[in-house]
């Protein structure tokens, strides 16, 4: 339970079915220990506090920060999810024989024959399978997620009906260790190497710019770079961390045939070695019909028609329908 309204109409909701309900709260950034204690007393559960800061640091923070040292833009709650929130829960569950794990995510979980499956949330706007594609079946079959079937609003009108302090708490939106949204500052603190300025390079190699280091970019990124071109405006194409420079280009040169993956997932067994499937390359982003093929913990995408800024260490997810298929790692393209 962070605090939030979501997670707190979890616990509310689950509280409802009878089941013994225990809330926790881990110390991750952006938790609100005292919110979701008063939300556990309002509910008569008991509350816990666990310290999950060092798994934090080490499974989530430090390798986010390796991959924008390393020109990729990650996406921490893609490994904070199974690797910290979800793994914690479950080792905090098996102390007092709890079975099941409730969480505020707006997802579903579904059993079919002998495997788990990831659904779309009902409200495809607040939708996070996204990041869960991770999350192994051993997890995904004690995970209960009630809010899957809710919209927001109906989220918001039960916390609000129940009289929960934390009703009309807004929702989060930034990654939660850059509370202003600014991840720059925070790499170049720890890789200083990443906070050195560069040029900027249009994609003839001229140089046209000065960036202030590399950790304050991504693909497809337009605002920052204090530029423009005659053609209109310019968006940043590769970053090149070898040569320690920005290539930019125009919004055509941002639309592409494919992408490929590493670190690739399943939920459940994989459709096949090739299948088609509808794919998102950022949280919320559009999604592209696409064929993929599988060869081991890689893939290779190529998208039916172009799709936008496939942006390295983001994550390519695979959707068939509702369901949640798997997803990997954005790697640049071999030449």
């Amino acid at each position: 339970m962070s605090g939030g309204v979501d997670s707190s109409v979890a616990a509310m909701l689950a509280t409802r079915t009878g089941i013994h309900v225990i809330g926790v709260t881990l110390g991750l950034p952006g938790a609100d220990a005292a919110s979701a204690r008063a939300v556990c007393s309002l509910l008569g559960i008991e509350h816990r506090e666990e310290d999950a800061s060092a798994a934090f640091e080490t499974r989530v923070l430090q390798p986010a920060i390796a991959a924008y040292a390393a020109g990729r833009t990650p996406n921490p709650c893609v490994l904070c999810n199974p690797l910290v929130k979800l793994a914690m829960l479950a080792g905090l569950a098996d102390e007092p024989g709890c079975p099941g794990i409730v969480t505020g995510h707006y997802a579903r979980v579904r059993r079919e024959a002998a495997e788990w499956h990831l659904l779309r949330a009902l409200d495809r706007g607040k939708d996070q399978s996204y990041m869960l594609y991770r999350v192994p079946q051993s997890i995904l079959a004690r995970l209960r997620l009630p809010l899957g079937e809710l919209t927001k609003d109906e989220v918001r009108a039960l916390a609000d009906e129940a009289g929960l302090p934390v009703a009309e708490r807004p929702d989060s939106q930034d990654a939660c260790f850059a509370p202003d949204g600014e991840v720059g500052p925070i790499v170049a603190a720890a890789r200083p190497d990443a906070a050195r300025p560069g040029p900027i390079l249009d994609c003839a190699g001229e140089e046209i710019g000065r960036h202030r280091g590399l950790a304050h970019y991504t693909v497809g990124q337009r605002r920052g770079l204090g530029i423009g071109g005659p053609g209109g405006p310019l968006y940043v194409l590769r970053i090149d961390v070898e040569r320690n420079a920005l290539v930019v280009g125009g919004e055509r040169e941002l639309w592409v045939e494919g992408c490929a993956a590493e670190e690739v997932v399943t939920v459940g067994a994989p459709p096949g070695p090739e299948f088609g499937a509808r794919v998102v390359t950022r949280y919320r982003g559009t999604e592209t019909p696409a064929l993929v093929r599988l060869d081991g913990e890689q893939a290779s995408i190529r998208f039916e028609r172009p799709h936008r800024a496939p942006a390295p260490g983001q994550s390519a997810v695979f959707y068939q329908g509702e369901r949640l298929v798997g997803g990997g790692i954005i790697v640049p393209e071999p030449d």
